[in-house]
């Protein structure tokens, strides 16, 4: 036993010394990023769609456009200048007409101008009206379509009209608690926007990671460890490195669920996660494939080197922790220093793995791309 723990240990520092390790969050952002982009997709085609854009500021402006056509008939209303609508409406039709082949930097105008319109209803409306909450329309359609910088540059717009709009009013109409009350509530539209739209990244980000984790072992599932192995291919491809795989799956798990209870076989699936947590290195890939099957990519590793972490990992489950039955996981490993695909390593140590199992389980079988298989069991090291 003590043999085989110091070749085991000479092994892994070895294997440790001459595999070049990649930062683990560079290969995360990798997939979580690419994960993100597609979840996100259907919200970053609207915010960058040209025709999303306009098609909204023309039910903004439509909408204004019918307001102010609305309160030109209401009696008792104040008279105001026809010049705003009018604009409106023309702005209205260009939109609807060529909108969507407008550049972006046009239409993010739209944005400014709105504000200049109601900024001229105000000046040229007596009284003291309520048309300054029109200033929310451009802020949010702003803050929604460009952004933190898009917003501060319409709020700036706001209070530059608005300041202007109030010094050409009356005395009697214009008083500085008007433009803090409209400043203070735009600013709260756009700060409510950009909380929104964070808490959505956030949300579209925790929605990649648990599309690619196993709920209970907290390890990859077989999504996530299609994409990451991709990633290690394509590394081990690049760089003439070696490629291993260690298939494990639980001896007589079914058992353990009629005799100790589904609970307990889910303590068991932790411990086996927990395990290969603690044995991984930090570029390794460890995953639940589904019941009692589990997987661990070893980029750099050889078939000695997965055969050591198999080991490591089976003399551990033996001694498992107080509460739960006696384990035995049996495994099969392979390892390519010219992989062709993932799939075919896989399929090459779940063969492996049945050899392990036919041979009378409790026992590591190393198999190569070309099927010759070696079988080690706990008895015979």
């Amino acid at each position: 036993m003590k043999v085989v723990e110091a070749a085991t240990a000479e092994a892994m520092a070895s294997w440790t010394q001459r595999v070049c390790v990649r930062s683990p969050v560079q290969l995360s952002l990798a997939s979580n990023t690419t994960d993100k982009t597609v979840m996100s997709s259907s919200f970053a085609d609207m915010r960058y769609s040209n025709r999303m854009i306009a098609y909204t500021a023309s039910a903004i402006y439509g909408a204004a456009a019918l307001d102010g056509t609305v309160e030109g008939f209401l009696p008792g209303d104040p008279k105001f200048s026809i010049v705003p609508v009018v604009v409106v409406f023309i702005i209205l039709v260009v939109l609807l007409a060529v909108g969507p082949r407008m550049p972006r930097w046009v239409l993010a105008l739209l944005g400014p101008l709105g504000v200049a319109l109601i900024s001229d209803a105000l000046a040229t409306t007596p009284g003291a009206g309520d048309g300054a909450v029109l200033y929310a329309l451009p802020v949010l359609w702003t803050t929604l379509f460009f952004g933190r910088r898009g917003a501060v540059a319409v709020i700036a717009c706001v209070g530059v009209g608005h300041a202007i709009a109030l010094i050409l009013l009356p005395a009697s109409s214009s008083y500085p608690g008007r433009w803090v009350d409209v400043m203070v509530s735009v600013c709260l539209v756009a700060v409510v926007v950009l909380a929104l739209e964070r808490r959505n990244e956030l949300l579209l980000t925790r929605l990649a990671g648990e599309a690619r984790t196993d709920a209970l072992t907290g390890l990859l599932n077989r999504r996530g460890f299609d994409e990451r192995a991709s990633i290690e291919l394509a590394h081990a491809r690049r760089d003439g490195s070696c490629l291993a795989i260690a298939s494990f799956d639980i001896d007589y798990f079914k058992r353990i669920n009629d005799e100790w209870g589904h609970e307990t076989g889910d303590q068991v699936l932790v411990r086996v996660g927990q395990l290969l947590k603690a044995e991984c290195r930090e570029i390794d890939l460890a995953a639940r494939l589904g019941g009692e099957e589990f997987i661990v990519l070893l980029p750099g590793g050889d078939s000695a080197d997965a055969y050591a972490f198999t080991e490591r990992i089976r003399l551990a489950l033996a001694a498992s922790g107080p509460g739960l039955p006696t384990v035995r996981i049996s495994a099969g490993v392979v390892a390519s220093d010219q992989p062709a695909s993932i799939e075919r390593l896989l399929q090459q140590a779940d063969s492996a793995l049945y050899e392990a199992k036919r041979a009378g389980r409790d026992r590591t079988t190393i198999g190569s791309i070309d099927q010759t298989v070696h079988s080690f069991s706990g008895h015979n090291r």
